[in-house]
């Protein structure tokens, strides 16, 4: 596969639909679903201007992180985990704080049912994914709790998008079965390894350096344009899959006809040409124009929730923590050099003493 890595060809391809195809079943995720799944993830396995229809389905819910009546909730649950985690000193953040919070996060993203977070949680850190691979045990198993959920949407107005969904209408028409399922295996597994990371890495970060965290509690005007950095930097959706149907030549490197090319998202976040020291971490880096959320259409619905949880996480941790220390750690590695991932990170707060 053909792996776009620079900053502007792969926003450029993000917004070249026409020679750069995401209406494809189950291609557009790495590895590729097309065959655990026979329906579209909806809307992102759309093209222009039926991605606008479907994206107008699903909006109310991913607007919730910008809703001012909404935000405390997400705030609180950020605020909650973490004095929880306050009150034993030592945790394995990757399972024990980032896979929680996530979790129930998305419970208020999607206005369901609040304690189907625990279920979540024992998805582990990818819904549909074994040791990297797709395992199709997982994916039967997330299909048949989508369609119970659904199910149960059908008699209770409390269940959120898997309520709403079957009053939903596409173009004048109500939904098949399939369509919901598609907007739901999105909803539900999209964000889930990515915010995990994007937690995860944030706090290994701040052991890492704890300069950073000194400034930032200093200068919490930082935090917004800090977690833009930490976007860039961990870039938790490392690549994305397109469809050339026709062929198409990059420079020099050419697709073919009906293959897959890569967009790279966390390589061009450390284009040189755009980035001074990309390699580099820089809390007050602007202007950022990172590509960790996508770009053009298909810019990433989730991306509220994942700044409104990171922002909240920061101003929190330089509110009641000292200090972060790292216990202990087993990486894992990216073949894009994405740093701070983990298999299991345990880290130890100090909490702040109080005055």
């Amino acid at each position: 596969m053909l792996m776009l890595l620079r900053w502007r060809d792969v926003r450029a391809a993000a917004k070249d639909h026409t020679h750069f195809d995401s209406a494809q079943r189950g291609r557009v995720p790495t590895p590729p679903e097309n065959d655990i799944r026979q329906f579209r993830q909806l809307p992102i396995e759309t093209n222009p201007p039926e991605h606008a229809s479907w994206k107008a389905i699903v909006l109310p819910f991913f607007r919730r992180p910008m809703t001012t009546a909404v935000i405390p909730e997400f705030q609180r649950v950020v605020r909650d985990h973490l004095q929880t985690v306050l009150m034993g000193g030592d945790i394995e953040v990757v399972r024990g704080f980032a896979l929680p919070v996530q979790s129930a996060a998305l419970a208020v993203l999607l206005d369901t049912d609040r304690s189907i977070a625990e279920v979540w949680q024992g998805w582990g850190l990818h819904a549909l994914r074994r040791n990297g691979k797709t395992d199709p045990e997982k994916a039967a198993r997330f299909l048949t709790f989508i369609d119970d959920m659904l199910d149960r949407g059908r008699s209770d107005p409390d269940m959120g998008i898997f309520a709403a969904l079957h009053d939903a209408d596409f173009e004048g028409r109500p939904l098949t079965r399939d369509e919901m399922r598609g907007i739901c295996h999105l909803a539900l597994s999209g964000g889930r390894d990515t915010v995990i990371h994007a937690i995860t890495g944030t706090l290994a970060h701040l052991a890492a350096h704890p300069d950073d965290l000194a400034r930032l509690r200093t200068e919490p005007s930082l935090i917004p344009i800090a977690v833009e950095e930490l976007f860039r930097v961990l870039s938790p959706l490392a690549m994305i899959g397109r469809v050339c149907p026709q062929g198409h030549s990059v420079g020099s490197l050419g697709v073919a006809p009906d293959a897959r090319a890569g967009l790279c998202w966390a390589a061009a976040n450390r284009d040189p040409d755009i980035f001074e020291n990309p390699e580099e971490v820089r809390i007050d880096r602007a202007p950022n124009p990172h590509v960790a959320f996508g770009a053009g259409t298909h810019t990433c619905l989730g991306a509220p929730m994942a700044r409104l949880v990171l922002r909240t996480l920061l101003s929190e941790v330089v509110q009641n923590v000292a200090k972060l220390t790292v216990v202990a750690a087993t990486p894992r590695t990216s073949p894009f050099g994405t740093p701070y991932l983990y298999e299991s990170l345990t880290l130890r707060f100090a909490r702040m003493e109080v005055p």
